[in-house]
C-alpha cells in the first residue's frame, strides 16, 4: 500500500492565511476608490462645470454627473465580480488565495483528498459564518484542538495541511544508477510499483510535529 503522509498546517500559519483572505478584499478596495476619486478630480480641474453636470462629452464618465455614477458603479461591480472569479478558481483547488499563497490545502478528514469547489464554498461561505458568530468562538477553538481544526472544519470535516512541508515526506528513494557501481532496481519493479501506486487508494497518514494523529 503507498502512504501518504500529510502534515497539519501550524497555527501560526492559518492565522496568516486568515489575515490574507480578510486584508486583500480591503486593500483592493480602497485601491479602486482612491484611483476612481483621484480621476474625478482631476477630470474636475480640466472641466470646472463638470461639477454641474456639464462636461460636454469630454469626461469619459468619471465626472460627478449620472454617466460618471453609473461608470463608477459597474466598475465597482465588474472588479467584484472579477474577484469572485479569482476566488472560485483557487476554491477549485481546495484553497483559498491566503492558502495558496503560504501552500495549504483543505482536505477531508475521510480519505485525505482535496475537497472541491462545492465543498470549499459551503466551508468559506457558510460553515465559516458559524466559526465567526459567536464572539469568534470557532476560530479561536483552533488554539486548543488537538488537530488545529476550527468550527468549520469540525463541520465540514476536514483538515488543513501544509503543502510545502508535506512534499518532503512523500519522496520515494531515487533508484540508484548504474554510475554508482550498484545494480539498478529491475524495470519490472518500477512498472510494478508505479501501476500498484496509481490503482491501489493510497492511506493516508496525518501528522502534527511528528507525531501521527490519524
Amino acid at each position: 500500500m503507498n502512504k501518504r503522509v500529510l502534515k497539519l498546517a501550524s497555527r501560526g500559519k492559518r492565522f496568516g492565511a486568515y489575515c490574507i483572505d480578510k486584508a486583500l478584499p480591503a486593500i483592493l478596495f480602497i485601491v479602486l476608490i482612491s484611483t476612481i476619486s483621484l480621476a474625478s478630480m482631476t477630470n474636475s480641474f480640466a472641466n470646472p462645470y463638470s461639477e454641474f453636470g456639464f462636461d460636454y462629452g469630454y469626461g469619459y464618465g468619471l465626472g460627478t454627473n449620472s454617466v460618471g455614477a453609473i461608470f463608477k458603479v459597474l466598475l465597482i461591480l465588474a472588479l467584484q465580480l472579477a474577484y469572485l472569479v479569482v476566488q472560485l478558481i483557487f476554491y477549485s483547488k481546495s484553497q483559498t488565495i491566503g492558502k495558496a499563497i503560504l501552500g495549504m490545502q483543505v482536505i477531508s478528514s475521510k480519505d485525505g483528498k482535496p475537497i472541491g469547489i462545492w465543498m470549499m464554498i459551503l466551508r468559506e461561505w457558510i460553515a465559516k459564518k458559524a466559526s465567526g458568530a459567536a464572539f469568534l468562538l470557532g476560530y479561536l477553538w483552533i488554539l486548543i484542538d488537538d488537530k488545529n481544526r476550527g468550527w468549520h472544519d469540525k463541520i465540514m470535516d476536514t483538515y488543513v495541511i501544509d503543502l510545502k512541508a508535506s512534499a518532503p515526506l512523500n519522496q520515494k528513494p531515487e533508484v540508484v544508477s548504474e554510475e554508482k557501481g550498484e545494480e539498478p532496481a529491475p524495470v519490472e519493479e518500477i512498472v510494478e510499483e508505479r501501476i500498484e501506486s496509481i490503482v491501489e487508494e493510497p492511506e493516508v497518514e496525518i501528522i502534527e510535529g511528528g507525531n501521527t494523529l490519524e
